[in-house]
């Protein structure tokens, strides 16, 4: 059985012990472990892949895995400082999936299909960004490079049309998702379910970019 498997597995099983660990966000001592530990085994999985989509692909990647784990130990932490930290964290990961998805592409109109996340990305911010005080520069910069790595993955599937880029494009979507959840949570309050669908989703889209490394 391959490495990756067998840390994919592992990191499966420490996506779910985490959420368990912090279940209706009662969080258990085991969360601050287990939460950067499941981000840190899909980091290892992608960097024990071989690399069918290219080097500087994995390089990209794996760069955007280790600035989403330093964001999944800043977002651990109560507190707008930690949030900006973590915010700053994964906004540079998005930068290095963005680069990673241009790998080997030219540049052109991304596909008609996306206007629909432009429109739900201006619905969204719409909302957003009145309510996030000091933060709200930030935040608008942070929602103008998720909706460029989405629609970089959409570029690439388009150009490709391979099951690496299927992959990505699912990551990609699946980032939007969490990170939604996330800013609802943070500027509009808590809500009932919202770590478990916020965790599931992250976990699954840097999953399905990380096996974007190996896939035809």
């Amino acid at each position: 059985m391959p490495i990756s498997t067998v840390l994919y597995a592992a990191a499966a099983l420490s996506a779910l012990l985490a959420i368990g660990a912090d279940w209706e966000e009662r969080r258990h001592r085991a969360y601050y472990i287990l939460k950067p530990l499941t981000t840190l085994l899909i980091l290892g999985a992608a960097l024990a892949q071989v690399p069918t989509a290219g080097g500087d692909y994995r390089f990209w990647i794996v760069l955007g895995l280790g600035l989403s784990l330093l964001g999944d130990i800043c977002l651990m932490f109560e507190g707008d400082g930690w949030f900006t930290a973590g915010l700053a964290s994964f906004l540079l990961a998005h930068l290095g999936f963005i680069v990673a998805f241009l790998q080997g592409i030219s540049l052109g109109l991304p596909p008609a299909w996306t206007i629909l996340v432009l429109a739900y990305a201006i619905g969204l911010c719409t909302w957003l960004l009145p309510r996030a005080g000091e933060l709200r520069i930030p935040v608008a910069v942070y929602c103008l490079v998720l909706l460029a790595m989405v629609l970089a993955a959409a570029m690439r599937l388009q150009t490709l049309g391979n099951v690496s880029a299927k992959l990505a494009l699912a990551g990609a979507l699946l980032f939007v998702l969490s990170d939604s959840c996330l800013a609802i949570r943070q500027f509009g309050g808590p809500y009932r379910g919202a770590q478990l669908i916020i965790l599931l989703s992250y976990w699954l889209a840097i999953g399905l970019i990380a096996a974007s490394i190996s896939s035809f």
